[in-house]
């Protein structure tokens, strides 16, 4: 058998909808060269609501629930909710990560989380959060635009049996926003109706609703995958001022001023098409 040019190879695969990558190397240790060994061998670089995460130089910071115990990997046992003491010294840690954990807990935990950061952050630390981009969620659904929505439809399927075409857009920012009252669950809590919301967003200000659709929500462990809560950067940045960080700016996606979180086959690979990206350095 003769041999295949490679181009002739890549032009079928494109014809399929595929194409020929290199596979790269998954040592990202070039990443790391300027931190001390010290930090990497004591993995002094934390990823808080880590799930199946893993990296040899990170610690995992999680809650142990029925919901993701399948997933996780080794991790350091932390109730954000209960507003804990984080078990690290001041000025210890380099980096810290958390990725679309935040809309499953309160503002007052969430300005722990943010407190105990900037305690235990070196100077010059970054902590990065990502989340549900609150704004861009509402927009969607103010300028009525269905597609923004397609990768939620899954959910709804499994999760409740509903096909798309009975799901109205209000539905997914409940969906979003108060996971608890979705109308479609079976054990749904007071349930929000697409009317409702449709009026709520043309009477009240953007922030106002935001506030109004989360007001009746509190963390139920049994659910704790459940969002109750929303974010937006102007709301996490007015925390972090108060806690103290230097700096404060929008990042993207991929788009980290730390190295290592540039590492896209790791971080920021949940909904980046609906995601929040922010940082802040100590």
């Amino acid at each position: 058998m003769g041999f295949i040019p490679r181009k002739l190879i890549e032009r079928l695969l494109s014809l399929l909808g595929y194409k020929i990558e290199r596979i790269k190397s998954g040592d990202d240790s070039n990443l790391y060269k300027k931190y001390p060994k010290e930090s990497l061998i004591n993995k002094k670089f934390l990823n808080v609501g880590a799930g199946k995460f893993y990296h040899k130089f990170w610690t995992n910071v999680d809650y142990g629930s029925e919901q993701y115990e399948k997933v996780q990997n080794e991790f350091v046992e932390l109730n954000l909710i209960e507003k804990p003491k984080f078990p690290f010294e001041d000025n210890s840690i380099e980096v810290i990560y958390t990725s679309h954990t935040i809309e499953h807990i309160t503002d007052e935990s969430v300005i722990n989380l943010i407190e105990e950061s900037q305690r235990i952050l070196k100077k010059g630390g970054v902590l990065r959060i990502t989340c549900p981009d609150s704004n861009l969620l509402v927009n969607s659904v103010k300028f009525n635009v269905p597609s923004f929505w397609d990768w939620r439809k899954e959910w709804f399927l499994k999760k409740c049996g509903i096909d798309s075409i009975e799901i109205e857009l209000e539905d997914y920012l409940v969906r979003e926003f108060s996971t608890a009252r979705c109308r479609f669950l079976e054990n749904s809590k007071d349930s929000l109706q697409p009317l409702e919301v449709r009026e709520k967003m043309r009477n009240l200000s953007d922030n106002e609703f935001l506030k109004w659709i989360v007001e009746k929500n509190t963390f139920d462990e049994k659910f704790a995958n459940y969002h109750i809560n929303f974010w937006n950067y102007e709301k996490l940045e007015k925390i972090c001022i108060d806690a103290g960080f230097s700096e404060i700016y929008h990042s993207g996606f991929g788009q980290s001023l730390s190295p290592p979180l540039t590492n896209i086959k790791l971080f920021d690979n949940t909904h980046p098409k609906m995601s929040l990206y922010f940082e802040a350095r100590k």
